[in-house]
C-alpha cells in the first residue's frame, strides 16, 4: 500500500512540473533549452539558436536559424534574425512573424513575413513570395496568393481564390464567383 501512495506521489509531482508558465528561455535546438522544457510555455522571452519547442509562446522570440515549435498558440512578435527558420505554430497565433517559412495551423489574427507563408485557418495579412490561405484571407501581397475565401485584397503575379469578396491585381486572377473566373490585371465579385 505504501509503495502504490509513494508512486502515485511521484507521478502527481512529476507531472506538477511539467506545463509550468516560465519567464524565459534560451535554446540552443530543440531538446537543448534552458529555462523551459518543450512541455512548458514561454511568457515574456525567448532566444533560439538552432531552434526550439515549447507549448504556448507570448512576448518577443527570437532565433538565428533553424526550426521554431509553438504546440499551442502565439501571442507576439517572432523574427528569424538570419531568416533561414521554418516557424510553426499548431494553434492560434495573435501577432507577428518574420521567417522564411511561416506555418500556422489555426487562425492569424496578424501578420507573416517570408518567403512561404501558410495558414489553415483565416488569416489577416501575409506578405511573401507564395501565401497559402486554406480558410479565409483579408490581405495577401506575393507572388503567388491563394485562399479558399478573399475577404479583401490579393495583390500578386497570381492570385486565386474559390469565392472573392474583395479584388484581385495581379496578371493572373482566378476567382470562381468573380466577373468572369479568370482575368488579367483586375477581378472583382459579380456584386461587388
Amino acid at each position: 500500500m505504501n509503495l502504490k501512495l509513494l508512486t502515485a506521489g511521484a507521478i502527481l509531482a512529476s507531472t506538477v512540473s511539467f506545463g509550468a508558465v516560465k519567464p524565459a528561455q534560451f535554446s540552443v535546438l530543440p531538446g537543448v533549452q534552458f529555462g523551459a522544457t518543450k512541455y512548458d510555455s514561454v511568457a515574456n522571452f525567448s532566444f533560439n539558436l538552432l531552434g526550439a519547442e515549447n507549448q504556448n509562446v507570448s512576448g518577443l522570440d527570437v532565433s538565428l536559424v533553424g526550426y521554431r515549435q509553438v504546440n499551442g498558440n502565439f501571442s507576439g512578435f517572432h523574427v528569424a534574425l538570419f531568416g533561414f527558420e521554418a516557424f510553426r505554430v499548431n494553434g492560434n497565433m495573435n501577432g507577428v512573424s518574420l521567417a522564411l517559412w511561416n506555418d500556422v495551423h489555426g487562425n492569424l489574427n496578424g501578420g507573416t513575413i517570408g518567403v512561404v507563408n501558410t495558414t489553415d485557418g483565416n488569416a489577416v495579412f501575409n506578405l511573401g513570395g507564395v501565401n497559402v490561405t486554406r480558410g479565409e484571407a483579408t490581405v495577401q501581397l506575393g507572388f503567388v496568393n491563394y485562399a479558399e475565401t478573399t475577404k479583401g485584397l490579393q495583390f500578386g503575379f497570381v492570385n486565386a481564390t474559390k469565392n472573392l469578396e474583395g479584388v484581385q491585381v495581379g496578371f493572373v486572377n482566378y476567382a470562381a464567383n468573380g466577373v468572369l473566373p479568370v482575368l488579367p490585371i483586375v477581378n472583382f465579385r459579380k456584386s461587388f
